[in-house]
């Protein structure tokens, strides 16, 4: 399993900067008053949050229990939306009302770009669980 959440978490990485560098490109164009500081740490912050998140899962996929697994997807979302909550408010805090807007726009983009993300890996890890299964369950 170690393998395989290392390859999830460099695939997630790879699709961060993807989806950043593009992400950058659009708000440079829309949103040029953004201090880029902000950019980069709700990047950084979104990348840590998945990786947590895909280590959580991965490491509790071994429990054959259904019930358990569903309470660690459920469990992750929202572990990722109170700590979403908390940087806006953190970026509230130091910054103010100043730019909110576009910090919220962005901070959303991120989530929903990274929800894409963990949505196809939460999906492959149950692929991944599911023929590990079959392969136990067959007689030899």
């Amino acid at each position: 399993m170690g393998s395989l959440k290392n390859r999830f978490i460099l695939g997630l990485t790879g699709y961060g900067l993807i989806v950043g560098a593009i992400l950058a490109a659009i708000i440079h164009k829309f949103f040029p008053g953004l201090d880029w500081n902000w950019f980069v740490g709700v990047f950084l912050f979104f990348i840590a949050i998945e990786s947590l998140i895909i280590n959580i899962v991965v490491n509790n996929s071994q429990s054959k229990d259904s019930r358990r697994l569903i309470n660690i997807y459920m469990l992750a979302k929202v572990i990722k939306i109170l700590s979403s909550l908390f940087v806006a408010l953190i970026y509230y805090l130091v910054e103010g009302s100043s730019n909110i807007k576009s910090f919220l726009i962005l901070l959303i983009a991120f989530y929903l770009l990274f929800l894409v993300a963990e949505t196809y890996l939460l999906t492959k890890i149950e692929k991944h669980i599911k023929s590990d299964n079959k392969n136990e369950e067959k007689p030899v």
